[in-house]
Parts: C-alpha cells; sequence; structure tokens
C-alpha cells in the first residue's frame, strides 16, 4: 500500500494508539476532576451543638459558655474551641450573643460592678440587651440561632440578628 492510496498501516496504528491515550487519559480524567471539585459542590452546612443546659445558666447573670465546634474543611473535619455569652432574665428566656464586639470583632467581657459588656480594644459598652450604650460599635451585639430541645440549648452558630 502507498501514501497515495490512503493510510498506511504505520499511520493507523498511530492514531489507534494516540487515540487509546486519549480515551483513557479522559475516562481517568473526569472521575478524578469530580474528586477534587466535590467539596467545593456540596452545600455548606452548619451542624447544630448542645452547648449547654438550660439549668446551668443562672437568671439575670451573663454566662459565657465554652464549647468545642467541628468544623469541615474540604475533606477534613477540624474541631475548635468557640464561646457563646448566655442571658435569661427568667430562667425560660434566653438570649445567645456571639462573643466578639460589633465594632472590629474584638472579644468583650462582662463588668458585674457595671452591669455591662465591655470591650477593652476601644470601649465599646453593651447592656445585658446587646443595645450599645457607649463607644464607637455600630450596632448591637449578634445574637445567635438557637433552639432548647430536652432541656439542651442546641446551637448552629449562625447569627440571626446583628
Amino acid at each position: 500500500m502507498t501514501p497515495e492510496d490512503g493510510l498506511t498501516r504505520r499511520e493507523f496504528f498511530k492514531y489507534l494508539v494516540v487515540g487509546g491515550a486519549g480515551a483513557v487519559t479522559v475516562a481517568l480524567a473526569v472521575p478524578l476532576t469530580g474528586y477534587f471539585l466535590s467539596p467545593t459542590w456540596q452545600k455548606s452546612k452548619n451542624p447544630s451543638i448542645a452547648i449547654a443546659h438550660t439549668d446551668e445558666i443562672p437568671v439575670g447573670i451573663p454566662t459565657f459558655i465554652r464549647f468545642e465546634e467541628r468544623v469541615p474543611d474540604g475533606w477534613l473535619v477540624n474541631t475548635q474551641s468557640a464561646g457563646v455569652w448566655i442571658v435569661t432574665p427568667d430562667g425560660t428566656n434566653f438570649t445567645l450573643f456571639d462573643p466578639h464586639c460589633t465594632h472590629l470583632r474584638c472579644p468583650y467581657y462582662w463588668d458585674s460592678e457595671k452591669d455591662l459588656f465591655q470591650c477593652p480594644c476601644h470601649g465599646g459598652e453593651f447592656d445585658i440587651h446587646g443595645n450599645v450604650v457607649g463607644g464607637p460599635p455600630p450596632r448591637p451585639l449578634d445574637q445567635w440561632e438557637f433552639t432548647i430541645e430536652n432541656g439542651e440549648i442546641i446551637t448552629s452558630g449562625k447569627i440571626i440578628k446583628g
């Protein structure tokens, strides 16, 4: 067979090998690409965490509760320490405050002598209801979403007010 007659045996096998290698490459690349990109396609979930029992929170005294949360990061799940301020005026109604000032996200503390949440960084002050009473914060303290089930306070850490 001459080149003028059409495809030579050598060219045919060259196309066969290159085409086969291309098919194998595509067959491997599609699932591998899906595997590596799958964490970006998943919706992020805010796992609910039981952080305290309602009986542990004293009436009228803001209480800081520290807990461990599991945070998904791609294929890994990291455990990190977190906290929240819980206030109850009567033992049945609760408010969960994010532990960061609304000015520059600094941590604040409860000053029992002044009955105020105080941010030591820039002088922000909040009352027991989270309202700004002094300093530069532009808005009240952020509040977390939560539910109470069988006396347990359960939260996802999602901010609902703020």
